[in-house]
């Protein structure tokens, strides 16, 4: 695994880098290279998604996670993990700049959303987007 540190647009002189945002770039990598030595490359995919669930959602300070796979057509996206919900059922959403896990699918991109019930936030990323 890589880690990418790149200078913020006015981050200071000359695009000087934040030692403070380096160090959690650091701690985030190690941590993330850390969670997978359990598992060997004998194991089951969804039996180790299910299992750094809690890990990551605690990464990235998230209450729920849901890990998407594109369906075989290619068309829409279909829930692989859901962490928080006490559904099995299975979750299928089209591509679509409307769907946070839709929009970010299609777009190829990831979406950090602070607040999904924020339609404000939500338009900094689509106007159509919703929760």
């Amino acid at each position: 695994m890589s880690a990418v540190l790149e200078p913020k647009a006015g981050s200071g002189p000359s695009g000087a880098v934040n030692v403070a945002d380096m160090s959690s770039k650091l701690a985030f990598s190690k941590k993330i290279q850390g969670g997978n030595k359990s598992h060997s490359f004998d194991d089951n995919v969804d039996e180790i998604m299910l299992d750094v669930a809690r890990d990551i959602c605690q990464l990235f300070d998230a209450d729920r996670l849901t890990i998407y796979t594109m369906s075989e057509d290619g068309q829409s996206i279909v829930s692989k993990v859901k962490s928080g919900l006490n559904s099995f059922k299975d979750i299928k959403l089209p591509l679509s700049e409307s769907s946070i896990a839709g929009c970010a699918a299609l777009n190829k991109r990831f979406m950090n959303i602070k607040d999904v019930y924020d339609d404000s936030e939500l338009k900094t990323f689509r106007q159509i987007l919703r929760f």
